[in-house]
């Protein structure tokens, strides 16, 4: 178009901006030399030369000849002082420095707060929403109201402009007047500085101090409140798995100290148990001994590490079996062998073939790698329980895993593969993984005498996954063959969503995948394609339901000239407005929310985190009652990076699997659990409603899983992204809510009735197909979407 060749710079990162941004406004590169004879003076005339090398080009010399700008800011950006109570900054001479003494001249900061003394209007700003609605009068020093702009509704008077406000950044090294810049992004019109520092009605002594208690900057003493707050509401069983939990995610600084102080909170249900036997008992160690090894039995299920790994004293046990090993055969084996004999004859004729066929490699002792390819409605998770409880009936070992948490609650002991095998979190970068625990460790002794491990949801991992577990395998066996002579049984369907590759492209996506793995040529498959339900219940419409969705899921569904596919009403259900759609799903959704049977059995999709908040936001403002907010506390990791990542812009990231800074909830909401606390019962995306609100807990019940009606206590726990060009934490509640969820995330969920949100239609292979599959009739799919067409994506070189 151009007919000339244009220089592109990539902003790869925040700090790049800084440099581009005078880089591009250098010029060109050039350099200038001559011979000079060097006895001679010679003068430089830099104006001379850059004249002289200068070249103006055709295009530049008619933009400057027509008078049209060479350069341009917008918005105007006003630079905000911040100072401690007179620490602002003056200059003076020996003529006036007593002047300037008694009488410092007033700074962007004092005369906001002057401002915010005499003006009604300002009262309801933040420090830096002031540039919007005044300017800055650098001779009288003071806010002005701006003349011209946009009216602000029910004020008079006052207008609105584009201009942003930017505090300057402070290093953390002088932490007060970092809590000061703090409060200022937080407290809406102050008067003072000791106003900044006002919390419940009571002025404390230091910014700090009030960013504490406004829960703004972490606080050694916040895990201790989180604990007080615990033992006020809940059972020492509850107590002590939320102690469990904090030592295995938060990093407590001193568990030791945390245990000596609230051992007997944790320890009061043995002690009167006890007491019944024994009116004169006392709190002993027997008893503390007796908690601390049902904390430890609780970290090693969550970590698979003993306690002495976080710094606490281990309890005194009489044996030191293995517990991990303990718990994988830990099973009734009467109930197995009766669940056996009811349901093995229930297996139709692929599904016996199937189970056979792994039975008999787990009996030769050989090893051996499957992959289970399965539709939805084959039956596979009723498969793969069977196989489980036939390894287990007789006191073997065989370990359920899956890729995502609620694919794993389905399965029989199932946990995500990562808690299990201890999986590298950023397999992408990593060329040759390998599980991350010791050859000699409990969860090594565990693997080794492991029969069969099943893994769902397989085809969701990277390639690499897989391709760890197997190194690790061959390393802890001393055994080269494929998966180190285990069975291993993979199962998911390609028509799903693969692996998600950050800023991807679709040929990083397809080459993540499992068939992209040199492993894949070992792998012997198996296919489940007879429908279950049209077989059991006879149900027609579920089948053809069934079949279109493998048409879909297998790019064969028609498509027009726009490679768009039209839905009609013998698919689902339509909707014309995202209010028609969330009225269809979630209809009388306040007189409903007590039935939790009948909130956790719908959902809406789509295909964006944008989308996807939007509506739940517009549920929740539905429901009675008051919001409460928590505001997340944003730390960057490496502190010479603090005053090139502010707090304000760290608050600002929405990042994948992270929850938001600012969290609001009700109490009844449903949300989305969104880390892995105590799996099984407790995995990422577990689904919950909320029942209690508190200052450092969030009390709720499990809809979904194993731990179903259950009662739970939910702390704010630290987590680091890892997909950024640096590293910061955010400690926040790990929720969100979950009126709506990504189709990403509700891949292995079950529904009774789903809402499809696709006005932005699907860009990844296999997102129509996992959103419109997660129901099993036409009848409970409601979709809305542009003209009734929506777009399929399917990467059909990756379908088996």
């Amino acid at each position: 178009m151009f007919n000339a060749h244009i220089n592109v710079e990539a902003c790869s990162s925040v700090r790049a901006i800084k440099y581009i941004c005078k880089y591009i406004n250098k010029g060109s590169d050039q350099a200038i030399f001559n011979f000079k004879n060097a006895e001679l003076e010679n003068t430089i005339d830099e104006v001379n030369i850059y004249q002289s090398g200068r070249y103006v080009s055709s295009n530049e010399s008619v933009w400057r000849l027509l008078g049209f700008p060479l350069h341009e800011r917008h918005p105007t950006v006003t630079h905000l002082a911040v100072h401690l109570e007179n620490g602002e900054r003056v200059y003076f001479n020996e003529s006036n420095f007593r002047d300037i003494v008694s009488t410092p001249p007033k700074t962007t900061l004092t005369a906001f707060f002057e401002l915010c003394r005499k003006d009604d209007f300002a009262k309801s700003l933040l420090y830096v929403e002031v540039p919007r609605y005044y300017t800055w009068n650098t001779s009288t020093r003071k806010w002005k109201r701006r003349i011209q702009g946009t009216p602000v509704q029910n004020w008079p008077g006052v207008k609105s402009g584009d201009a942003l406000g930017r505090i300057y950044t402070v290093h953390t090294s002088n932490m007060e007047c970092f809590c000061l810049r703090m409060l200022l992004h937080h407290v809406r019109g102050p008067t003072s500085f000791g106003d900044l520092k006002r919390h419940n009605h009571q002025e404390l002594s230091t910014f700090r101090e009030a960013c504490e208690k406004k829960g703004l900057i972490e606080n050694d003493n916040h895990w201790d409140l989180t604990l007080e707050e615990a033992i006020q509401c809940r059972s020492a069983s509850k107590v002590r798995e939320l102690f469990a939990i904090l030592i295995s995610t938060c990093g407590l600084s001193n568990p030791q100290q945390m245990w000596e102080k609230f051992k007997n909170d944790m320890a009061d249900d043995i002690f009167h148990r006890l007491q019944k036997r024994d009116k004169n008992i006392e709190y002993n160690d027997v008893i503390y001994n007796e908690a601390l090894s049902k904390v430890e039995d609780q970290v090693i299920t969550i970590t698979g590490k003993n306690l002495s790994s976080f710094g606490l004293n281990r309890p005194s046990r009489t044996d030191e079996v293995s517990n991990e090993l303990m718990q994988e055969m830990d099973y009734n084996t009467e109930l197995l062998q009766q669940r056996l004999n009811e349901l093995v004859p229930r297996l139709n004729p692929e599904q016996k073939t199937i189970f056979d066929n792994v039975l008999k490699q787990v009996e030769s002792g050989e090893g051996g790698l499957f992959f289970l390819d399965a539709p939805g409605g084959t039956g596979k998770t009723f498969l793969l329980n069977l196989l489980l409880a036939q390894i287990r009936k007789d006191k073997k070992v065989a370990i359920a895993v899956a890729s995502s948490g609620i694919a794993a609650t389905l399965l029989d002991g199932g946990r995500t593969a990562h808690s299990v095998l201890k999986l590298p979190l950023n397999l992408a970068h990593e060329e040759t993984p390998i599980c991350n625990f010791p050859k000699n460790s409990e969860r090594s002794r565990m693997l080794q005498h492991c029969k069969l491990l099943v893994w769902d949801e397989c085809t969701m991992s990277h390639k690499r996954a897989v391709e760890a577990l197997n190194r690790t395998m061959q390393d802890i066996n001393n055994n080269q063959s494929i998966m180190g002579g285990m069975v291993v049984l993979m199962a998911g369907d390609f028509r799903q969503i693969l692996p998600v590759i950050t800023r991807g492209t679709p040929a990083d996506e397809i080459n993540a995948c499992l068939k992209a793995s040199p492993l894949w040529e070992h792998v012997k498959k198996f296919n489940l394609t007879a429908n279950m339900r049209v077989q059991l219940f006879n149900d027609t419409e579920s089948g053809q339901y069934a079949a279109t969705l493998l048409k879909i899921g297998e790019g064969r569904f028609k498509t027009d000239p726009n490679g768009m596919i039209t839905l009609n009403e013998r698919f689902c259900k339509i909707a014309h407005s995202t209010e028609e759609l969330i009225n269809k799903v979630y209809p009388e959704l306040q007189v409903n929310m007590g039935n939790r049977e009948w909130l956790c059995e719908r959902a809406i999709l789509a295909p964006t985190n944008e989308i996807v908040a939007q509506i739940n936001e517009k549920n929740m403002s539905q429901m009675k009652g008051n919001i409460t907010e928590y505001l997340s506390v944003d730390t960057v990791m490496d502190n010479e990076q603090v005053t090139s990542y502010p707090v304000e812009f760290l608050n600002s990231l929405e990042l994948s699997g992270v929850p938001s800074h600012k969290l609001r909830l009700k109490i009844g909401v449903p949300v989305l659990l969104m880390r892995n606390l105590d799996a099984p019962r407790l995995c990422n995306g577990t689904r919950l409603q909320i029942t209690h609100l508190g200052s450092n807990i969030v009390r709720a019940t499990v809809m979904t899983g194993i731990a179903r009606g259950e009662s739970v206590l939910i702390p704010r726990i630290p987590m680091i992204p890892t997909d950024l060009p640096f590293q910061f934490k955010r400690l926040q509640f790990p929720l969100k809510l979950a009126f709506g969820m990504t189709i990403n995330k509700a891949q292995g969920q079950t529904l009774k009735v789903a809402g499809v949100h696709l006005e932005k239609p699907c860009f990844s292979h296999g997102q129509l197909y996992v959103a419109c599959s997660r129901v099993s009739s036409p009848q409970n799919l409601y979709i809305l979407a542009k003209k009734c067409k929506t777009k399929n994506v399917v990467y059909k070189s990756v379908l088996i």
